[in-house]
Parts: structure tokens; C-alpha cells; sequence
């Protein structure tokens, strides 16, 4: 859950960012933070935050003072009452045509506390409300606001309760006391799950403690005090596919009774369904690794290991250990589906061999593939010209169209993947800008990752974080950690949010599907891949990428001498001005490649005219124009480009293409000829060359345009799409060779593009070819 949702599920139906700063003395005029309302522009977006980063930089010099003491009781009773607003919040909700969506804003980017000291040396504190207020053993109570907590992310208020049930005791590693933007009391904020330990009955933690209010939170239920106990309600929160809950169960069963082997072997399983699989693969091992455990025991825990290896992409151990069962189990086949997998996976991690059609249909219904990391002839070097930075260098020679990289996500969030009940606006003091929501759920989920599979730290943190942190190594990807166990009890990572949110601007990509809408109105997807963040950028890239589901796959755009930088385009917006706001994203202030260095060339004024008229151009009543309208549309953007300047113009070509679209719906042969010269300056403007004597080849054996190189000023999809609206038009001329050389032009671009050659062309562009009516004939000449 993000950060702001738990603490509105929790504390308050209107909120704003819970903005870490001290207490102000009394004696201390303090200046309140400016305020967000939802529906800002970009522009507003941009001031409030250098507004905000103004009160948050005054803020900060404040010296801190003790806290007031709050009324134990009033801070319950506030709670009991916020909590019932939400109940029936989330009753009105479930009624079609009320309740409404709720709106959360949460802000990243500012400093924030992550501990790294040893638990032995801190102190315990108990829940004694919903979930959000806590007292020390002195009895003194605090609101506390938890973020990005493991297996919270748009849970039920009931599994909430349940996760911070009345009476638990915690250790909050030094907890920082803030001021909140909305109210006058003082909370603890915790922003690092790690810093939040569950404490068992007998750990000597509690050693000598004493609580001032009494051994137990009365009138409420005690939690479990024996291991059957605990083992019992494990059970019963897995039966109900709560995962987290039965994990924490089991461990503090395990804490009462270390040497259960069915106790560890459930938690295995349970870690399995998280998507723990370092936690698992700990397990696993403990049981595997005791003296006299039965067959029984033996082949549960291999099993489950087995899948944990498989989890952790170790394909060649996971074979080892299915094949390790089935010989002890001759004729079951339940594992013959499992070696299969390992052996597809081993198959495309060393040689890159893919069912590229068979993962695109599988993508269509399900996002996430079963498909194993891939890396080419490439590897990660210093860059002298880019100040010692990290960049992706080739090893030997490469052609247009190899496979360089193909990648899994760290973690990926997609629209589906959101609540459907709330909308969340996420703030960026480092970049500036609005997230998308799907970047806020995204950190959640990145840290869930690390909290469950430690030893994959280093593969996050060595990304860079800004020029405010040390400078990563220069070697990439670094080596796993050893430490590979997970106890809820007692976390083995430490998580620097702080540092996680400036990773995540400098490096998230926006993983666009060949087999997804173009655009989701609802939200942007979210990702980070962490070898592909190595790529630097460049409009004019001499890579390109796309995403299959959430599978990256990266191919030369041209041929890539041996030890030359590989870059990839981050965006492939025509407007230098979008470019630019993209970019600031990804905290870069500009592009120096040949596009870029373009359009700056002509001029601020041309660039913001052009800007204009693009939207103009995007416009859903474009097409409604008249003829004359859009020609008028076209040379003003041609306008807008210096008489100098080269033929890579990506706004023409757009332009150019909505005008051979109007000269086709005229119907006329004239006007479809027309169209067709107007289709093919599009493709110049992209960067494409065309072949001598291009389109008219009465033997239909040449392609109209050459094919050492793919452009990447925009993605392959809209200058194929322009291919085909050429073989579309041949076709209705009755020019049949020309229609096949264009189809061919389509053809190549796709394959050297994305793969799969005809079979996953025919799939890319399913739609596009049944609405021209040209399926058939493509199938037939291609």
C-alpha cells in the first residue's frame, strides 16, 4: 500500500503528505507548508513544489524540542472515530452511484530516516488502537504512520487490523517524531518496513520490561503464547490465501519452537506464494539439511526449494533439483512441466532463443511472462565522456536487428495493477513533477521485493541515485548477497527509502506492450529494470526497445563496432519540448544527439510554434478537416523546421501521413497516388532512406527502402504502419508487385525490430491488416 493510503486507512479520510520535520518551539513563528489541491496544472504542479521545497529547506533549520504529551485516551478516541468514518466510507463505496473515489497525494524525494543500528541496542512498544497509535512502556501514546509496509498494498481494513492487531508489541528501530501538514499533533512516521520488528513472546528483547499501563491491552483477546497456537492461526490465515499473515505466524511459532520442521516447511510455502523466494530457498535448505527428517518432510522441502531456485531465475540448480525428485519418484509426473520450463528457460538465457509469437499471444491475456533474462554481446564500462559515469559497451562486432538484451522487471506495475477505488497523485521534490500512481505503487513494491529477498539489495542500490549520494560501483550487475533468510521477526536488510525513491527517478522506465492499448488513459506503467538502466540515452539511440508483457527486449538499431556505447531512445516524442519534459523525469537536463541538436538550432521560437501546432495535429477532429485544412496544417509545421535543415523532421512526418490519409478517403485514383508520395516523405522525415526507383520495381524483388538501419526518432510501429498504408493503397490500384514490395518493407522493419519473422508480423499488425482488408493477400505473398 502507498504510504498515504495506509495512513487514510488508518487516521484520516483527508490527508496530504505526512512531511517529515521536528517540532517548532512555541516561542518560533512557524510558516505552514504551502497547500496542493487536486486538478493542478503542470505549471501549478511546478511552482508548488519549488514552494514546498522552499518551506521544506526553512523547515529543516528549525531546531528540534521535546514533543508535547498527547491524552492517551483522546488519541484512541480520535482513531475509533476516524476509523468509523472509513467503514462507512467503504460501505458507500460497495453502493453503485455513491461514495465517491477517495483522493490521496503522497510526496517523495525529501530526506528521510532509515535505521541500520542493531535491534539489541533499541526499544519495544506496543499497539494499543486500530493500528496507528502506540505507547511505550511509560504508557506515553503517539499516532504512527507506517509506509510501505510488506502485503499492505490496498488490503482490507480486516487484514490491516489483523497485521497490527491490538496488544502487538514492536520495535520501531529510532523512530523520528514529525510534524504532520494537517492537525497539531506530533507522529511517528516510519517509511522503512525493515524498521518495524515483530517481537516475540520470549525474545530478550523483553527482558525486564514492564508496561505502566498493564501486561495486556484489557478487554481485548491476548495473541497466541505457545507454538501450536501460533502454527494453528498460521493455518488458518493460508487457507484464506493471506500469505504475509500466515509467514508471520509461523515465525512466531518458529521463535517458540525453532527445530519444528513443518513449521519452517509451511513458511517455505507461504514465502513461496510471496514471492519470497530467498526466504523459501532459506527454509527449504534448513530442512533439507537436518539429520533424520523423513521422505515425507525431505520431499516436501526439495520441492519447495526446487521452485524457490526457480524463482530466483537459478535455472540449471532448479533442473538439477526437479530431475533430483523424479528420480526418487519413478512415474510421477508431477514435475515433468517444471523441467520443461527450466530447460525453455536455460535454452533462452544462454543463446537468446525465444517463441517470440507464442510469448506475444500469451502477453495478450496475461502481462507478466514466464521467460528467462537474456544478455548479448554487451557489458557495462566506465564512460569517459560522460564524467566516469556508467554506461553499455559492445564486445565484438554487432549487426542491425541482434538480440542484445532481453529483461524481466524488478518489479512492474501496469493500470490493472491499481486500486480501483481511490486515485493517488504522487510529487516529486527531486525531478519536480507529477508520478504517475503507478510509480507510487511501484515503490511499494520494490521494497517488498528487497524485504523478502534480501540478497538482492546491492542489485538496487548500486543503481545511481543523484549526484546527493556516493557514485555506485563501476562494475554492474553486482554480486548477490549471502544473506538469503527472512524473518519478520528480525528483518536482515536495511531499505534506504530515501535513496529507493531517487533510484527510482533516475531509473524507471515506462515498460509501453507491442501487445497492450498504445495508450492507457487510466495511467502510465511503471518499471524497473535494473541491467537496462545502465543504457544511457539518446534520441537519435543507435538501439531500440520495446516490451513484450513485461519482457524488455533490446536489438541494434545499425551496426554497433565492437567496444562503441549502445544507447536507447527513453522517449520518442516528435516535440523537442515533450522530449525535454520526459527527460526531466529521468533527471536529465538534455540530449546532445544529432535530433536534438537539430531542433535547438532552430530556434526557441520555432520549437514552441511547433509545440503548439502539434497539439493541433494530436487533436481527435484532425481527421474531420478538410483537405485543404490539414495541407494548410503541414506546411505551417514544415514551417517551423529551418530550409537548412536535414530531412530528419518527426513532427512532418506526421503531418505528412494525416495528409495522405485525407487524400485517401477521397477515393479517387489521383488523389491515392498522391497519397502515396506524401506516405513516403513521412518516412524520409522519420529518418528512413528510400531505395532508387522505390515502389515501382515491376519484379517485386528489391525493398523501396534501404535496410542497414533502423531509426528510432519514433518506434517502428507508426512508420510500419505507413508501409502498409502504402501496400494498402497499391493494392486498391491493383499494383499488386508494388503492394508486396511495401508489405516486405513492413516486414523487415518488424522483424529486425522485434523478431519472430511473418508469424509474429501477422500478430503485430492483426488489426491493422484485417481493417485495410489486405490480411489475406499478406499472408499469401509475404
Amino acid at each position: 500500500m502507498d504510504a498515504e493510503q495506509l495512513a487514510a486507512r488508518t487516521s484520516s479520510i483527508t490527508l496530504g503528505s505526512q512531511t517529515p520535520h521536528k517540532t517548532p518551539p512555541s516561542s518560533q513563528p512557524h510558516r505552514s507548508p504551502p497547500k496542493y489541491h487536486h486538478g493542478m496544472s503542470a505549471e501549478e504542479v511546478a511552482r508548488y513544489l519549488r514552494e514546498y521545497a522552499e518551506w521544506f529547506e526553512e523547515d529543516r533549520k528549525i531546531p528540534p524540542e521535546p514533543a508535547p504529551i498527547v491524552d492517551r485516551n483522546q488519541l484512541i478516541a480520535d482513531q475509533r472515530h476516524r476509523r468509523a468514518q472509513l467503514e462507512r466510507m467503504a460501505h458507500e463505496n460497495t453502493r453503485v452511484g455513491t461514495g465517491g473515489i477517495p483522493f490521496y497525494m503522497t510526496m517523495v524525494g525529501f530526506p528521510k530516516h532509515s535505521s541500520s543500528k542493531p535491534v539489541q541496542n533499541l526499544h519495544p512498544t506496543r499497539m494499543v488502537a486500530v493500528q496507528s497509535v502506540v505507547e511505550d512502556t511509560e504508557g506515553i501514546a503517539h499516532d504512527l504512520s507506517i509506509y510501505n509496509f510488506p502485503s499492505t498494498s490496498h488490503c482490507s481494513l480486516g487484514q490491516l487490523d489483523t497485521l497490527f492487531s491490538l496488544g502487538t508489541i514492536l520495535v520501531i528501530r529510532e523512530p523520528t517524531l514529525k510534524a504532520p501538514t494537517q492537525g497539531t499533533r506530533p507522529l511517528l512516521r516510519v517509511d522503512s518496513p525493515t524498521d518495524i520488528i515483530f517481537v516475540a513472546r520470549n525474545s530478550p528483547l523483553l527482558r525486564n520490561v514492564k508496561w505502566k499501563t498493564g501486561a495486556d491491552i484489557q478487554t481485548y483477546p491476548t495473541l497466541p503464547r505457545t507454538a501450536d497456537a501460533w502454527q494453528q492461526r498460521g493455518n488458518v490465515y493460508f487457507k484464506s490465501s493471506q500469505w504475509f499473515l500466515a509467514a508471520l505466524a509461523y515465525s512466531h511459532a518458529l521463535a517458540l519452537d525453532s527445530s519444528a520442521l513443518a513449521l519452517r516447511l509451511n513458511r517455505a510455502e507461504a514465502y513461496l506464494r510471496l514471492q519470497y523466494y530467498s526466504g523459501a530457498l532459506s527454509d527449504a535448505q534448513e530442512v533439507l539439511a537436518k539429520v533424520g527428517a523423513s521422505d515425507a518432510v525431505a520431499d516436501k522441502a526439495l520441492l519447495r526449494l526446487a521452485k524457490a531456485r526457480y524463482g530466483r531465475q537459478e535455472y540449471g540448480m532448479a533442473l538439477d533439483s526437479f530431475i533430483c525428485f523424479q528420480d526418487k519418484h519413478v512415474g510421477d509426473s508431477s514435475v515433468d512441466s517444471w523441467i520443461d520450463r527450466c530447460r525453455d528457460r536455460l535454452r533462452e538465457s544462454y543463446i537468446g532463443s525465444y517463441d517470440w509469437p507464442s510469448l506475444f499471444a500469451t502477453a495478450r491475456r496475461k502481462i507478466r511472462l514466464d521467460a528467462a533474462n537474456f544478455r548479448g554481446p554487451i557489458q557495462v564500462q566506465s564512460m569517459k565522456q560522460r564524467g566516469g559515469g556508467r554506461g553499455i559497451v559492445t564486445t565484438r562486432d554487432v549487426q542491425t536487428g541482434e538480440l542484445l538484451l532481453v529483461a524481466k522487471p524488478y518489479v512492474s506495475v501496469y493500470a490493472s495493477d491499481l486500486p480501483g477505488n481511490q486515485y493517488i497523485v504522487t510529487l516529486d521534490l527531486l525531478s519536480k513533477t507529477t508520478r504517475e500512481p503507478t510509480d507510487s505503487l511501484l515503490l511499494s513494491r520494490i521494497v517488498e521485493k528487497l524485504y523478502g529477498n534480501p540478497d538482492l539489495h546491492n542489485e538496487v542500490f548500486h543503481l545511481y541515485a543523484g549526484p546527493a549520494y556516493p557514485r555506485p560501483p563501476v562494475t554492474y550487475p553486482p554480486a548477490p548477497s549471502t544473506t538469503i533468510a527472512v524473518d519478520p521477526l528480525n528483518p536482515r536488510v536495511d531499505i534506504d527509502i530515501a535513496r529507493l525513491e531517487a533510484i527510482c527517478t533516475y531509473n524507471n522506465f515506462c515498460p509501453f506492450r507491442l501487445d497492450g492499448p498504445r495508450i492507457d488513459k487510466q495511467a502510465k506503467p511503471a518499471g524497473l529494470y535494473t541491467f537496462a538502466s545502465m543504457f544511457n540515452h539518446a534520441c537519435i539511440a543507435n538501439a531500440t526497445w520495446y516490451c513484450i508483457g513485461d519482457l524488455m527486449v533490446i536489438r541494434a538499431a545499425e551496426p554497433i563496432p565492437l567496444g562503441t556505447e549502445v544507447t536507447i531512445p527513453y522517449c520518442v516524442e516528435e516535440s523537442y519540448i515533450d522530449r525535454q519534459a520526459i527527460l526531466r523525469k529521468h533527471m536529465l537536463d538534455k540530449c546532445d544527439c544529432r535530433l536534438c541538436e537539430e531542433d535547438r538550432r532552430d530556434g526557441e521560437a520555432r520549437l514552441r510554434r511547433r509545440h503548439e501546432l502539434k497539439s493541433r495535429l494530436d487533436a481527435d477532429g484532425v481527421m474531420s478537416a478538410s483537405l485543404a485544412e490539414v495541407r494548410t496544417l503541414e506546411q505551417d509545421i514544415s514551417a517551423t523546421y529551418v530550409p537548412t535543415r536535414g530531412s530528419l523532421r518527426p513532427l512532418s512526418a506526421l503531418a505528412l501521413h494525416v495528409v495522405a490519409e485525407k487524400l485517401r478517403m477521397s477515393g479517387g485514383a489521383r488523389h491515392m497516388r498522391e497519397s502515396i508520395q506524401y506516405d513516403t516523405r513521412a518516412l524520409e522525415c522519420y529518418g528512413f532512406v528510400l531505395a532508387r526507383d522505390a515502389g515501382r520495381s515491376p519484379t517485386g524483388s528489391k525493398l523501396p527502402i534501404t535496410n542497414d538501419r533502423i531509426p528510432t526518432a519514433t518506434s517502428f510501429m507508426e512508420p510500419a504502419d505507413i508501409m502498409l498504408r502504402i501496400a494498402c493503397t497499391y493494392y486498391m490500384l491493383r499494383e499488386e508487385a508494388n503492394a508486396t514490395n511495401w508489405l516486405k518493407a513492413a516486414l523487415w522493419l518488424t522483424d529486425v525490430s522485434v523478431g519472430g519473422g511473418k508469424e509474429l508480423f501477422m500478430l503485430i499488425h492483426e488489426e491493422t491488416l484485417v481493417r485495410m482488408d489486405i490480411q489475406s493477400f499478406a499472408a499469401r505473398v509475404l
